[in-house]
């Protein structure tokens, strides 16, 4: 006697998601992005190691609010339509371009900072450090 409603799952799951995403992007917003930027300037040995540093913040910021873009554009889609949604072309429905959109930009800021993360060893090798 199986009595689990048919998407009872997936509810458990989106819930899940969106509390740890806001969570993620609250604790990034408040606390990760204002501390490095101050260790960054406040304790800096050069412009450039900061500047690069300032650059994966920035990039940071930019996948935390596409994370949380993309996830709300995924809420308007059903489960076909999500995973319908990275296995093919452009879509041409609203919805569904909106959350491509947004999932697009997100992997671009994960991009972003693995370049930044890879720059900050490499200006600090320049610099002589």
């Amino acid at each position: 006697m199986n009595k689990h409603p048919a998407g009872h799952f997936e509810t458990v799951m989106e819930r899940f998601v969106s509390a740890f995403s806001g969570l993620a992007f609250l604790m990034g917003v408040l606390l990760v992005i204002p501390l490095t930027l101050w260790l960054a300037w406040a304790h800096r040995s050069t412009v450039a190691e900061s500047v690069v540093q300032t650059l994966f913040c920035l990039s940071f910021a930019w996948a935390l609010v596409s994370m949380l873009q993309a996830q709300r554009g995924l809420r308007r889609l059903s489960s076909f339509e999500r995973m319908r949604i990275f296995s093919g072309p452009r879509p041409e429905d609203p919805d569904e371009l909106y959350a491509w959109k947004w999932a697009w930009q997100f992997l671009y800021a994960v991009v972003a900072g693995l370049l930044s993360m890879i720059a900050i060893p490499i200006t600090a090798w320049l610099s002589g450090k």
